[in-house]
């Protein structure tokens, strides 16, 4: 990672902050609710989501103040293996627009926590905040899937707070459903959850007890959200 990769994600982000912000209150009436649970931290949290449609990721940083401090926001996303046409590789994983927005691939198949994710340790390392979706993929069916250990396995190796979001109403919104206003989506923000309470204070965590604390994060998530 380059010294100054912050920058980019930053500037980006801050162009687009506006007119996406009213963009989606008027389509899709975004409401935020919780906002005062962010009081008090600092700069480096895990945000942490259910993940329903491609749409989720802006929602989050347009739901925070203009030039918040938690901003830039850095993602995990697929690594470019994952997309089968190269068009799709070339923009979504290795692409400059992911890398510039803050988008980093976590590494599949290397059953290391630490290795797949040396990026986003060095992230919250840095002190930037990073928005991750626990069920590690888009719902197909409108159920939350199973958590994976990641997040939790972050939140330990970091000693920074896990803010649990719950997103609703973006399961299957269509275009046509998004501009004719056919959706109203609230983004419920909770309470930090800390590694010291996620993992009851044990001083040896193996990899069952990450998967554990992931499931109750996710459990947190869930009583967030809203089935519409």
């Amino acid at each position: 990672m380059k010294k100054l990769y912050y920058i980019p994600p930053l500037v980006l982000q801050t162009l687009i902050w506006i007119p996406t912000r009213l963009i989606l209150i008027f389509f899709v009436g975004l409401k935020v609710n919780g906002m005062e649970n962010l009081k008090g931290l600092k700069k480096g949290v895990i945000f942490a989501s259910n993940h329903a449609n491609a749409l989720d990721p802006i929602l989050l940083p347009a739901s925070l103040p203009f030039l918040s401090k938690f901003m830039p926001m850095f993602y995990t996303s697929r690594e470019n293996t994952f997309y089968k046409r190269l068009w799709m590789r070339i923009f979504f994983s290795s692409g400059l627009f992911f890398k510039a927005w803050g988008s980093y691939a976590v590494g599949i198949g290397i059953h290391n926590y630490e290795e797949s994710l040396r990026s986003h340790i060095k992230i919250l390392n840095d002190k930037h905040s990073l928005f991750i979706f626990p069920e590690g993929g888009i719902t197909k069916d409108g159920n939350f899937k199973e958590a994976k250990g990641g997040v939790a396995f972050l939140s330990h190796k970091t000693n920074l707070p896990i803010v649990p979001v719950g997103i609703n109403s973006t399961y299957k919104i269509s275009w046509g459903k998004f501009f004719l206003r056919k959706r109203k989506i609230t983004l419920n923000i909770g309470k930090p959850m800390y590694s010291k309470d996620i993992f009851d204070n044990k001083k040896e965590i193996t990899v069952d007890d990450y998967k554990s604390g992931a499931n109750k994060i996710m459990k947190k998530i869930k009583e967030l959200y809203i089935k519409s």
